[in-house]
């Protein structure tokens, strides 16, 4: 009975002291937290979990732990603050993934990013053609922030007192140089067809397409590999 009342004290101090040390330290939530935040959390988490189920640790080795930690989260925050060099490091950079309506590929290679990712990320912010897209910026979040082309700004055709139009979803053809096949027959069309728009952008190989698209309002869109 008297180890069950240590695991509830124990949890209960826990949980209160790292409320308390979130509240504090002022981190975001998990939704929008850095790598650093993250890893932060679950190390301290850790830490606590193993204070509270080792019977030789007493509820004072919880509280110095997550103080202590909070400790270190505090000076890494002020570091980051008056050196700005070491922000790169603790939080990492912000990325720009599409400059001026092109896929830097580079960018994409070096945050372990593929195409079907990068359209997760931008349906995510409801953006559905890459077309579309002027500017887009990986945050360290690894959420992505967009500007949009001038023509694709958001401006309801209700406000302007447009009839509405048809709307249609785009349809991945190729994805980082390689044809989509089951995609085709959604659209009505072949392998072949395809190839010969290509040979009309004087496209040799699907291998050279970073990514190409059809949609109904304005046929096939495509954009090549830069190397």
């Amino acid at each position: 009975m008297k180890e069950f009342i240590s695991i509830c004290i124990e949890l209960s101090v826990g949980l209160f002291a790292l409320l308390l040390l979130t509240k504090v330290m002022g981190r975001a939530s998990m939704s929008e937290s850095t790598p650093f935040d993250f890893i932060s959390m679950i190390v301290v988490g850790d830490f606590v979990s193993d204070a509270i189920y080792d019977p030789q640790t007493h509820v004072f080795k919880v509280i110095f732990t997550i103080l202590f930690w909070g400790i270190l989260i505090y000076l890494i925050d002020i570091i980051t603050l008056k050196y700005h060099q070491s922000r790169g490091f603790f939080e990492s950079q912000p990325a720009l993934i599409i400059n001026k309506g092109q896929i830097d590929r580079k960018i994409m290679k070096k945050n372990r990013i593929d195409m079907n990712h990068l359209q997760m990320l931008l349906r995510d912010r409801d953006i559905f053609s890459l077309r579309e897209i002027e500017f887009a910026i990986l945050e360290p979040n690894g959420k992505i922030s967009v500007i949009r082309k001038s023509e694709y700004e958001q401006t309801k055709r209700k406000d302007l007192k447009l009839a509405d139009e048809a709307v249609s979803l785009p349809i991945t053809l190729i994805s980082d140089g390689t044809i989509i096949e089951k995609n085709l027959p959604l659209i009505g069309k072949t392998e072949a067809w395809l190839i010969d728009e290509l040979k009309k952008r004087s496209i040799e190989e699907p291998s050279q397409i970073m990514i190409a698209e059809w949609r109904n309002e304005d046929g096939l869109f495509l954009q090549r590999i830069h190397s």
